[in-house]
């Protein structure tokens, strides 16, 4: 299971920096086109993990796609700011992304 996790987690980077480009880094939080393909883009990473590993199912997609999505657009258009500075928004956003990933894993 911890290989599964450390390998998911990998591929998490992976999906929600470099994969996204510079593009979509930019401009995914003022417009939701651009955050679904962000959020799709990520779970397509996810999901080939979990394909690895025998473990994909259409729920669990849906499921990281839809709280992607949710968890970044709350991140994008400051639903935290009142609250959190913008790393810790960041902190946050990756906690939850991770907990989103251990919960296809368990």
């Amino acid at each position: 299971m911890l290989v599964t996790l450390f390998f998911l987690l990998s591929l998490h980077f992976l999906g929600d920096f470099p994969l996204q480009g510079s593009y979509l880094a930019e401009n995914k939080g003022k417009d939701d086109y651009l955050l679904l393909a962000h959020s799709f883009i990520w779970v397509g990473t996810i999901s080939a993990g979990l394909i690895y590993f025998g473990i994909f199912t259409l729920w669990k997609a849906a499921f990281l796609l839809i709280g992607h999505f949710c968890i970044d657009r709350i991140k994008a258009r400051g639903g935290w700011d009142y609250v959190l500075t913008n790393r810790q928004a960041l902190y946050v956003d990756q906690l939850l992304h991770f907990i989103q990933i251990v919960f296809m894993v368990i």
